[in-house]
């Protein structure tokens, strides 16, 4: 079974067309034909369905769909580590983020790091809310810059803030309370108010949703809202409002309204997280050079997307 064989039918799983999947592999349909031929013949069933006007997987198809991507996943990883050894690479780190939170300064103060640390490089992993725990914890991933509450102090992550976030409300433009400068609690009765389960810190979700209802605000929780894209389309549709945090404005499109709450005082802290028992001088003296070149920025220039004028360093140097 040859690797590019599983490149090429994982291709055509999504396209379901011989000739644009053979095209994207500069091979001829007939070529591409003869490979999964082959490929099916070799596992003893057939993946896919053929006729003159439709291709579609077969139920054995769907199958070894799942198993495929994890052979290709593992072999892309085993060629990787091959690379960063002929390339004598004594480090790798592995950062996830939240695109809302964190905006252009990130890859801009890896490059930095990399001048004094060429040795160092770095794998960026854009994860959604609930996806950064996880994935620290099952070691995907070696810092999370992510949201979390004081909660995480004291536990198996270590963390340093970089800055504090807070909620307001998300209001679409044509919605009424569009027009306020800022709401208090009670404007909120009798107001669709939604929310999801895919919330970064499940316990400040439900003293907010605790609150809301003990001041008689009704809260719609949807489950099929994923992420926070979903979730401001939601609002649009809707003309519903929602608790979010003041950095997720870059997900509305220009639709969506923060507004602040004058009588919600609920914050959470902003910046990098590690497994402590995952700490190595290399995770730390990044985390150290990160907290330097940053000790001047404001929230805004850790939240945009055109970069920040300078950096701590930059400073002294002027």
């Amino acid at each position: 079974m040859r690797i590019q064989t599983l490149y090429e039918f994982l291709v055509l799983t999504t396209k379901l067309n011989f000739t644009e999947t053979a095209k994207g592999f500069f091979i001829s349909q007939s070529v591409l034909s003869d490979h999964i031929s082959n490929l099916e013949k070799e596992l003893g069933t057939r993946l896919f369905v053929r006729d003159r006007h439709s291709v579609r997987l077969t139920e054995s198809g769907r199958i070894f769909k799942e198993d495929a991507s994890v052979i290709v996943a593992d072999y892309e990883r085993a060629i990787e580590r091959l690379q960063l050894y002929r390339e004598s690479i004594s480090t790798v780190l592995h950062l996830g983020f939240l695109m809302g939170s964190f905006g252009a300064f990130l890859p801009a103060i890896c490059e930095r790091y990399r001048r004094s640390h060429p040795e160092t490089e770095f794998r960026f992993h854009t994860l959604e809310l609930g996806e950064m725990q996880p994935a620290l914890q099952n070691d995907d991933i070696d810092i999370g810059f992510m949201i979390f509450a004081k909660g995480l102090e004291g536990s198996k992550f270590t963390h340093r803030t970089l800055y504090t976030d807070n909620y307001k409300l998300a209001v679409p433009k044509g919605h009424p309370l569009a027009s306020r400068k800022s709401v208090r609690i009670e404007d909120l009765r009798g107001e669709n108010v939604i929310a999801s389960r895919f919330e970064h810190a499940k316990s400040m979700q439900a003293q907010m949703s605790v609150m809301l209802r003990n001041a008689d605000v009704e809260v719609s929780i949807i489950d099929e809202i994923r992420d926070v894209g979903a979730l401001m389309a939601t609002l649009v549709s809707s003309n519903g409002v929602a608790l979010a945090l003041d950095c997720l404005d870059v997900y509305g499109g220009g639709n969506i309204i923060f507004l602040p709450i004058e009588d919600l005082d609920a914050k959470v802290n902003v910046g990098p997280v590690w497994k402590t028992t995952r700490e190595t001088d290399e995770l730390l003296s990044f985390i150290s050079f990160l907290q330097r070149e940053t000790k001047n920025f404001k929230k805004d220039d850790f939240i945009s997307r055109r970069g920040v004028s300078f950096f701590s360093s930059d400073a002294k140097n002027a």
